[in-house]
């Protein structure tokens, strides 16, 4: 399904070389809460441009009903494109135990899914969204991390990856890393642009009110995510009740273009794009359904994440399946742009 909205509905957005190649702010420029300049006028912020993922074709399925460390859900996933590795986040879907709401499994593998080691995480969140940073000979994690009482994270947390390792919510190895921007931010999610080296944070400031901020991955790195520092920053699609039978999967950046992923168990799937530059709750694509890992029992979409691949960057989606009580992941990606 597509839905393109046409010129008229769409707002213009200023190209006035407000930004330097890398997607940087012109030095002295603050932005206001809406990603308006302040002190600039009316003018919108803006990140250089890039192609985007075509959704339609076969794509490709390198991870194919995997099991992963437990037999716990699939949440998300990221590629340490370094090393090529992913990271797999899972959650305790059936946990009735207060102590350890939020408690995660981290899975590491191979491009193939074949495990390679594993971490635990205590009372961080549900794990809707990973990032993964290969940095100083290390690998970081970025995850929501402080799980209140509804088992998602209130904070975004970044500490280095350990296999065998348990690391508890008051760790001192973890990073503070939620922005501070003005804005209430309800759930925040962490994603990584490694085409850009950008940080990217999901977040809601009221029911229903979901936006997305980006940051050069250098500043939050460093702990530098106050508003001077975003690079952009905009409404995404309000939800509503259509919302509530698709719940929210996943997402990722590829330059200039989001990807949001949605969808229920045993039911459609769906791929939405946004263009970082536009403005309101404007969509490039709406809702595109995607078939993919349809034969799969239990399929629920769960994850997304950029590849760089050998052969080029790939849109990479996940899903998990549920084959008589076992717990599998599976990752298919697109790689043609439009």
């Amino acid at each position: 399904m597509r839905n393109i909205p046409s010129a008229a509905n769409r707002r213009s957005v200023s190209r006035r070389g407000l930004f330097r190649a890398g997607g940087g702010l012109a030095a002295g420029a603050a932005l206001g809460s809406a990603g308006v300049l302040l002190g600039a006028g009316p003018a919108w912020a803006e990140v250089p441009d890039s192609p985007r993922f075509d959704l339609v074709g076969a794509g490709g399925n390198p991870v194919w009903k995997k099991s992963l460390h437990a037999n716990w859900v699939m949440q998300s996933f990221a590629y340490d494109n370094v090393h090529q590795h992913i990271y797999f986040a899972q959650v305790n879907s059936q946990n009735s135990d207060p102590d350890r709401v939020g408690d995660l499994w981290i899975t590491k593998t191979d491009t193939a899914g074949n495990q390679l080691g594993s971490m635990a995480l205590h009372n961080f969140g549900h794990g809707v969204s990973i990032a993964v940073e290969p940095y100083n000979r290390s690998v970081y994690l970025w995850t929501e991390w402080m799980s209140s009482s509804s088992g998602f994270g209130t904070k975004i947390g970044r500490f280095a990856f350990a296999d065998g390792a348990v690391l508890e919510k008051t760790s001192g190895a973890i990073q503070d890393r939620t922005p501070s921007i003005g804005d209430t931010m309800i759930n925040p999610q962490p994603a990584i642009d490694p085409s850009t080296d950008r940080l990217l944070v999901r977040y809601k400031t009221g029911t229903d009110q979901p936006r997305i901020v980006a940051f050069p991955l250098s500043d939050a790195r460093a702990g530098r995510l106050a508003s001077e520092n975003r690079l952009v920053e905009r409404a995404l699609p309000a939800r509503g009740s259509w919302g509530t039978d698709n719940p929210f999967q996943g997402y990722t950046a590829y330059g200039r273009y989001a990807y949001l992923l949605e969808g229920r168990a045993n039911g459609p799937s769906y791929i939405t794009v946004i263009d970082l530059n536009d403005t309101g709750q404007s969509t490039v694509i709406d809702r595109w359904q995607t078939t993919a890992g349809e034969s799969l029992s239990g399929r629920e979409p769960q994850g997304m994440a950029v590849w760089l691949h050998s052969s080029g960057p790939r849109l990479a989606f996940g899903f998990h399946s549920n084959t008589d009580g076992v717990r599998q992941a599976s990752v298919f990606y697109k790689s043609e742009f439009v």
